[in-house]
């Protein structure tokens, strides 16, 4: 009889923490099972099944809940000091009552040798006050709003998880209880070990949720923030070695434009300043080409009227 209890007991707990996620009042009290009333008896005490605490009812999943919301920020800036930058940033998340959750400094080089730092940090700082800390941060820009190379915003409501894992826990609490006074008025091994078994397993969940809930109240509290800082030299236009594609263009076009102008300047003095002697010897030159172009002309015609008396000569022969 008393294991038979016992085990009904057992079950209507494991019930109430598979409903544990039930926002809604759970009652503790057993079905009714036949020949067995509302109290079991074991031994020579007797248990009985009492309801938990009422729970208040909600008229909505969250109804009365404050909402929670888990917020993630990131700035890229652009200034003079990136270190010294990185040092203001850890003041300002302990003036606003946070904390710095990481930092780093290193350095990137240029194609022309040149070293620059970079840094990086992550703070933590109250949810209110995540505006208050970017506005902050922006304004160690070396070059007001320019300088502002990225920045993103986002948030995560988590108020629906909160509250399912709130009423879980309750309810777990609550098997907790009952399996422990059941475990206290046992003296049956087998039932002990049974009781222990599904203690050991409510224990470890609530152990989950508890860590669950904790994460979300911090996380909803602290607003997490990063920023990189990169020196405003490094974004300049590339220079290596002294050189700058760029100048090296614009010197190459501002050459040519002075060659052109130089040739052009020399063609005009030297027509202006030659031209009383180029006028006579291009009229010489006019006539002599002339003369050559006549002369070369006759001789053609006379070799030409040669080559036809032959022609006539040769055909007379050949006629006789």
């Amino acid at each position: 009889m008393k294991k038979k209890s016992l085990l009904v007991g057992i079950v209507l707990l494991l019930m109430l923490s598979a409903c544990a996620a039930a926002p809604t009042q759970i009652s503790m009290a057993p079905q009714e099972a036949p020949g067995y009333g509302n109290e079991y008896q074991m031994d020579d005490w007797v248990y009985d099944m009492e309801e938990p605490a009422a729970m208040p009812e909600e008229t909505g999943k969250d109804a009365g809940q404050e909402r929670l919301v888990i917020q993630t920020a990131s700035l890229r800036v652009s200034v003079a000091d990136t270190v010294e930058a990185m040092n203001r940033t850890k003041m300002l998340a302990n003036e606003l009552g946070g904390y710095v959750v990481s930092s780093n400094r290193y350095s990137d080089t240029s194609y022309n040798n040149v070293t620059y730092a970079r840094t990086s940090i992550v703070i933590r700082v109250p949810s209110e006050k995540l505006e208050q800390a970017m506005e902050s941060i922006r304004q160690l820009s070396a070059d007001g709003k320019n300088g502002i190379l990225s920045e993103t915003l986002s948030g995560q409501d988590v108020t629906s998880d909160f509250v399912d894992s709130s009423s879980r826990l309750r309810n777990l609490k609550a098997a907790e209880e009952q399996l422990m006074v059941l475990m206290e008025n046992t003296d049956d091994l087998e039932a002990t070990m049974s009781v222990f078994r599904e203690l050991t397993d409510i224990r470890s969940q609530i152990e989950v949720l508890e860590g669950h809930i904790k994460y979300l109240q911090e996380s909803s509290a602290l607003s997490s923030l990063s920023v990189e800082f990169v020196a405003e030299a490094s974004l300049q236009p590339i220079e290596i070695g002294g050189w700058k594609p760029s100048g090296v263009v614009r010197e190459s076009l501002q050459q040519l434009i002075r060659t052109f102008q130089d040739v052009v300047d020399f063609l005009i003095r030297f027509g202006i300043t030659c031209l009383p002697f180029l006028i006579p010897l291009g009229v010489g030159i006019y006539f002599l080409v002339r003369a050559i172009r006549k002369s070369n002309a006759k001789r053609r015609a006379k070799k030409a009227i040669v080559e036809q008396v032959e022609v006539v000569e040769v055909e007379t022969e050949n006629k006789e």
